[in-house]
């Protein structure tokens, strides 16, 4: 079976561009609906785009936290500073636009390099690729290495087909200076490079799998060596394409603190969301069946690819957004090809799409309107604490809150900010613990952060903090804002 993307013909291509525009639009215009809260870490995000703009790169934390003047491995800052200058050209809600764009155009590459496989099958991978989406569907940094991976995949699929003749063998190369190129500008965007390095290490292991079944075409053993070399090449590339060099690697080692898993479940196993459990039993049903409606020999390859990425999923909540263009190449070359004639089939659905995605949009323009900031993140109680700052000390709230107030005021002291993984568990779980009421001694706690005012929302720790030297000054829904008795004005 030749599953190249050179077989396909070119009037069935063009009859699947229709479908391909109207799914990468439904998807674009869904994210904009699904995309309802500006949350802390993105303002984050523009505070660090911002510093970034006026003062240029620094390797010391510049934020007045209890971290400042400590090592900031800052590694996704090319990501900080396009955020901070498209706000500063279209405003936020333009961001979000941009970012919602973002996050649709990976599926249109994924369903180009599937486009001979039938309507079906296209739908499929933009079912499947959708959820993963969710998982960064607000911006941030990760949303870059969806799109980053989503490329990866596509060059490695349409290079490394299962047979390049011998016009093809230029691709190859253009495709090794593309990825090599990629993992340079993705190493600035984001750490999920990582999962690029998953994918290329998987296809490796599993195309040796084949050519010692002696499969042939992909699975040759010279192909498999020129891939893996170029893996170790990206790992250098990575390496010396960063501000930060070498200690791109121990900006991963920082997450080893624990920290991350004390404010967010998105670190956390799969298991704590049914729904993406849910999702990955689909997955493994769908790679199921694709693989085993495959022409023998089976490729172990599209396999090992798949089971690799859902157990990385499964693994870390976080890592879900990689599964949709994982099995997307195990499509491209696992399913069927489909007969041109078939592939017109997909006009009525190509239709139907693209008025979903512009009935999204008008629902959006009309009735949504853009992400609004968080609940927590609600002006009122942020604008008394920034108007009536304690004389000394710092503020404690919740590290979202915290990295919104250094947006509101850089100068201002908090304890924390949403770089969680530059702090100690001690620092965190303190911080915590005056906000959620976990201690009922937060004395100690207070003076050991230098803590003088806090940003609680649970009536709990508003109480404790009310009965332990903390006057409330400022009351709203989002919630209190308490100094100490010393400090009350």
């Amino acid at each position: 079976m030749d599953t190249t993307l050179d077989s396909i013909e070119g009037s069935g291509a063009r009859a699947s561009w229709g479908l391909i525009v109207a799914l990468t639009m439904l998807v674009g215009a869904l994210a904009l609906c699904f995309d309802r809260v500006q949350n802390g870490d993105l303002f984050l995000q523009l505070a660090s785009g911002r510093f970034i703009a006026d003062h240029g790169l620094v390797n010391t934390d510049p934020f007045p936290t209890i971290a400042q003047g400590g090592q900031w491995l800052n590694e996704q800052w090319l990501t900080e500073l396009t955020f901070f200058h498209t706000f500063g050209e279209i405003g936020m809600t333009g961001l979000t636009i941009v970012y919602a764009i973002l996050l649709a155009l990976p599926l249109g590459l994924l369903l180009w390099l599937c486009r001979a496989k039938g309507t079906p099958m296209m739908l499929a991978v933009a079912a499947l690729y959708f959820p993963g989406a969710l998982a960064v569907i607000h911006p941030r940094a990760a949303g870059f290495s969806l799109v980053a991976f989503s490329v990866l995949v596509v060059l490695i699929a349409s290079a490394w087909g299962e047979r390049v003749p011998a016009a093809g063998r230029r691709r190859q190369w253009l495709a090794v200076l593309a990825i090599l190129g990629l993992f340079a500008l993705w190493a600035n965007l984001h750490g999920g490079f990582l999962a690029g390095l998953l994918f290329m290490g998987l296809v490796c292991v599993g195309a040796a799998i084949d050519h010692w079944r002696g499969l042939p075409g992909v699975a040759n053993i010279t192909r498999v060596a020129a891939l893996a070399g170029i893996g170790f090449v990206a790992v250098a590339v990575v390496s010396i394409s960063t501000p930060l060099g070498g200690q791109i690697w121990n900006y991963f080692l920082s997450f080893r603190t624990g920290t991350i898993t004390l404010v967010t479940q998105e670190w956390d196993s799969v298991f704590v969301s049914p729904k993406a459990v849910a999702y990955l039993i689909i997955a493994v049903g769908f790679v199921t069946w694709t693989w085993l409606r495959s022409a023998r020999p089976r490729r172990a390859t599209t396999l090992l690819v798949a089971i690799g990425f859902i157990a990385f999923a499964a693994y870390s909540l976080r890592n879900i957004l990689f599964v949709g263009p994982a099995l997307a190449f195990v499509v491209a070359w696992s399913a069927p090809n489909r007969a041109p004639a078939r592939l017109h089939l997909g006009k009525g659905v190509a239709v139907a799409a693209a008025l979903a995605a512009v009935g999204a949009v008008g629902v959006w323009a009309t009735i949504l309107g853009p992400a609004k900031a968080s609940p927590l993140l609600r002006p009122s109680l942020v604008d008394y604490a920034l108007a009536h700052p304690p004389n000394s000390g710092r503020i404690a709230s919740y590290a979202g809150v915290s990295s919104y107030i250094l947006w509101r005021s850089p100068t201002t002291p908090v304890v924390l900010n949403g770089w969680v993984e530059h702090f100690t568990v001690p620092e965190v779980s303190g911080a915590y613990s005056l906000v959620r009421g976990w201690s009922q001694k937060p004395g100690p706690i207070a003076e050991r952060l230098e803590v003088s005012a806090v940003i609680a929302h649970e009536p709990a720790a508003i109480d404790i903090l009310e009965r332990h030297g903390f006057v409330a000054e400022f009351s709203a829904p989002e919630g209190t804002y308490l100094v100490k008795r010393s400090e009350a004005s």
